[in-house]
């Protein structure tokens, strides 16, 4: 048996009082239903109320001792596991414990409630003992269905538990392939800059270890402020403007008021970093994105200029859909494009 088993089977409580208040209340109405059956007009109203008293104990000691030996055997015969022989241990236990209970009340009631000369007849023996058996088995009845219900919440909390914990894995996993992702695009940005202009290289490298700097922070977090976003990309959005120029146009349109709203961190550098890496940015051809809000939605909009080829690893926006996912089931990241344009709305958390 796994440890996990035993963290799933329900635990009891030796001492309940909600359960023994419960077992009392149950007791002393069947008590009641079988004095005001199996009562002599004869008899005594005291010895009457002493009999239901006695009687309601009896019944408390058959339900505490199937309780009892429902808890002991808990481990060894663990529900939804051996449904089978936990149902017939307690069947057999609670039959054979009512008869070593009845034997021992038995002698007690003979002893202390039977006046002399009045032993009841044996049809009303009869009855009294169907009523205890018939209690008996409800209460095992009731104690299983107990068992059942409280085991299968734990299964479904655990259930829950271990898919969370999954999720937050595949969270952790996503926001790993954040910085491969970033590294791999902007060295590719780099190699071409060298090639070009090696000063306005190196200006790049020191710009790229702020904003990496960022990345390494940001990742830590699973939502950051618009605000925190909409900063760092501008210092991003600086990187390619040292080689693009006027080939990148950028405008960003962000009301004061929305700032404050939550993103998952480097949203904004995924969708930039798309229009970028996928289309043509010259001066004569300059690539127009446009940073927005419309409605609950943050909007990335750029026109299109399809390069013929890319450096990518094509990860971003299955990424970043992935991980709104994990944040919000009902947050959806809606794509939109045209014959001359490209849009990604992403919600604001």
């Amino acid at each position: 048996m796994t440890l996990k088993v035993l963290q799933l089977c329900p635990k009891a409580r030796m001492f309940d009082y909600r359960r023994i208040l419960i077992e009392l209340l149950s007791a002393f109405l069947i008590s009641v239903l079988m004095i005001l059956i199996l009562r002599d007009e004869d008899s005594p109203v005291a010895l009457q109320a002493r009999g239901v008293t006695f009687s309601a104990i009896v019944l408390v000691l058959l339900c505490e001792g199937i309780f009892i030996f429902d808890a002991i055997i808990s481990k060894r015969f663990p529900w939804h596991e051996a449904i089978r022989k936990r149902m017939a241990s307690l069947f057999i236990f609670a039959m054979t414990w009512l008869a070593v209970i009845g034997f021992f009340a038995k002698l007690i009631a003979a002893y202390f409630f039977v006046p002399v000369g009045h032993e009841p007849e044996p049809e009303r023996i009869n009855v009294a003992i169907t009523i205890y058996i018939l209690f008996a088995i409800i209460y095992v009845i009731v104690l299983i269905g107990h068992n059942f219900h409280v085991t299968l919440n734990r299964y479904i909390v655990e259930n829950e538990r271990l898919n969370r914990q999954k999720l937050e894995l595949d969270y952790s996993a996503l926001q790993d392939q954040i910085n491969p992702h970033f590294l791999f695009n902007n060295l590719s940005t780099l190699m071409a800059l060298i090639r070009q202009d090696a000063d306005a290289a190196v200006k790049f490298a020191g710009d790229f270890t702020d904003v990496y700097r960022y990345v390494l922070m940001s990742t830590r977090h699973k939502t950051i402020t618009l605000h925190e976003e909409v900063e760092f990309i501008r210092s991003y959005l600086g990187l390619h403007g040292q080689r693009l120029g006027e080939g990148l146009l950028v405008g960003i349109h962000v009301d004061d008021a929305y700032l404050s709203r939550k993103v998952p961190p480097l949203c904004l550098q995924f969708l930039v970093e798309n229009a970028i890496k996928h289309n043509v940015a010259t001066s004569t051809k300059p690539l127009q994105i446009d940073i927005s809000v419309e409605g609950n939605k943050l909007c990335v909009t750029n026109n299109l200029q399809r390069k013929t080829s890319t450096y990518s690893t094509n990860t971003g926006l299955s990424n970043l859909s992935r991980r709104y996912a994990f944040l919000d089931s009902n947050a959806d990241v809606e794509v939109d494009s045209g014959a001359d344009y490209f849009k990604v709305k992403v919600p604001m958390l």
